[in-house]
């Protein structure tokens, strides 16, 4: 039986417990706005204040529009507080697939783009002062098979393949034979691994976080939390003259454009029916600081295990583990952190005490790539949505794309 977080905690985060971002960048560190009492006019409003909402709210307001921010909530309270902050362009689907689907040049855009986001984080952060923990380790794709098993060689097949489509299109991966991460020194032993370099990593809501206090000095930009948006609708005769958003308390906001930066926007079943809705898990697990390579690791299992390192205190970091995806609404937790746990011991000697168990959601699109850009018989009603596993990017992406179209 599911159980429901208290009401304050459900303004801060969307799940019944914290993900470890809380550690260092505790809720009450988060600015707070006030609701909004009044009607307003804008250039364009944002709704939605993660990751995809503030890119796109920074990229405009930097252009000089004057931009309105909405948030049901408080700031971050939705999925990009409850990611796991793997920012990669060696993305879920892989570029095989993706290419099956959109052609050789949807496949190079792909990479292109999310090769751009994960590197304009780190120029973003080194502009605005934000102390992010922003790097970039590589990257490393496993079999989820030990070697000798029935199902290894398969799978490194598999990931040649990938790796050699990966390279066409630019993106700096090779393969290794018998390559072992340094630290992996349990009994299991899944050697043989797709390398991906200049990979990133951060601490997302620090740096969602340093975007918002810059945007909340700027006089085009103003933010009002615990405001939820019920309907967006365009006005005018033949050609949109306006964009109107009303709130649950009664309040319009026009504007010229409005972006529903919402994970699930607001609108007939024509984008949501063509996604699928999981749930996936995280523990953060103490490990003795440098014990470990800082890297990112995923294995080829279905649901697939993920891997990648946050600061802790003096003496450890946090290994964040995740994986256990599955649909929502069909099943439960049912020992999921228990088994990310015992998949950290076997590989892992040195872990320590698990402090943070959490879960997040999923967005998968049938086509493998985010949903982004005009709302389907809108003409100033843009949506972010279908994140497929790679929402951090996809939000900056989005941030850009979007400010490009207005």
């Amino acid at each position: 039986m599911a159980t429901m977080s208290k009401p304050q905690h459900f303004m801060d985060t969307s799940g019944e417990t914290d993900a470890v971002w809380v550690h260092t960048e505790p809720y009450t560190n988060r600015p707070h706005f006030p609701k909004l009492s009044e009607d307003l006019q804008t250039d364009v409003c944002v709704i939605g204040s993660g990751i995809a909402g503030v890119s796109t709210a920074y990229e405009l307001v930097r252009r000089g529009f004057k931009v309105v921010m909405i948030e049901a909530r408080e700031v971050l309270s939705g999925e990009t507080g409850r990611t796991s902050g793997h920012l990669s362009n060696a993305l879920d689907d892989g570029y095989t697939e993706i290419e099956k689907k959109h052609g050789s040049s949807g496949a190079k855009a792909a990479a292109d783009s999310h090769s751009w986001a994960l590197r304009y984080v780190g120029e973003v952060s080194k502009q605005l002062g934000i102390e992010c923990e922003y790097r970039m380790p590589p990257g490393y794709e496993v079999s989820q098979y030990q070697k000798g098993e029935k199902g290894h060689d398969e799978e490194v097949k598999e990931l040649k393949e990938e790796v050699k489509k990966a390279s066409e299109l630019g993106i700096k991966a090779t393969f290794k034979e018998g390559f072992a991460i340094k630290g992996w020194d349990g009994k299991v032993d899944q050697r043989d691994a797709a390398i991906f370099e200049e990979q990133a990593t951060f601490h997302p809501t620090k740096y969602v976080i340093g975007i918002l206090k810059w945007l909340d000095q700027q006089p085009n930009f103003s933010c009002y939390t615990r405001t939820r948006m019920m309907s967006v609708e365009e006005k005018g005769i033949l050609t949109t003259k306006e964009v109107r958003v009303g709130t649950m308390d009664g309040h319009t906001i026009t504007c010229k454009d409005a972006i529903e930066a919402t994970c699930v926007p607001l609108q007939k079943l024509s984008i949501v029916a063509q996604m699928e809705f999981f749930r996936t898990y995280c523990i953060a697990i103490r490990v003795p600081k440098g014990s470990i390579e800082d890297c990112l690791i995923y294995d080829e299992a279905d649901p697939y295990h993920y891997v990648r390192f946050t600061a802790c205190d003096e003496k450890d970091d946090y290994m964040i583990i995740g994986g256990g995806d599955h649909k929502v609404g069909q099943e439960q937790e049912d020992g999921r952190f228990a088994e990310l746990e015992t998949w950290a011991r076997e590989r892992f000697s040195q872990v320590g005490s698990v402090d943070y168990k959490w879960s997040g959601q999923i967005f998968e699109p049938v086509d493998f790539v985010a949903y982004i850009g005009k709302n389907q018989g809108k003409s100033h009603t843009y949506v972010v949505t279908g994140d497929s596993g790679n929402g951090l990017t996809h939000g900056v992406i989005a941030g850009k794309l979007i400010a490009d179209e207005i």
